[in-house]
């Protein structure tokens, strides 16, 4: 089985909405199954920062998102 690698799962939770922090992104992994060897990447402060970055732009909300009546409904 073919799993996605670690730095590249941190870059797509960091982009999801349930991660507001690098500490989110690290909990996921470890829920997910990933070494702490494998998370021990984000001990550095620089992917760290990068991580922090992306967890705090703006994400769709699906909730809205559903939500909203499209152009074509009428």
């Amino acid at each position: 089985m073919n799993r996605t690698h670690v730095v590249e799962r941190a870059y797509q939770l960091a982009r999801s909405p349930d991660c507001l922090n690098t500490g989110d992104v690290v909990k996921a992994l470890s829920g997910e199954g990933y070494s702490g060897a494998e998370i021990s990447h984000f001990q550095g402060s620089s992917i760290r920062a990068d991580l922090n970055r992306i967890c705090k732009m703006p994400k769709p909300d699906a909730a809205n998102a559903e939500a909203e009546p499209t152009s074509d409904a009428a």
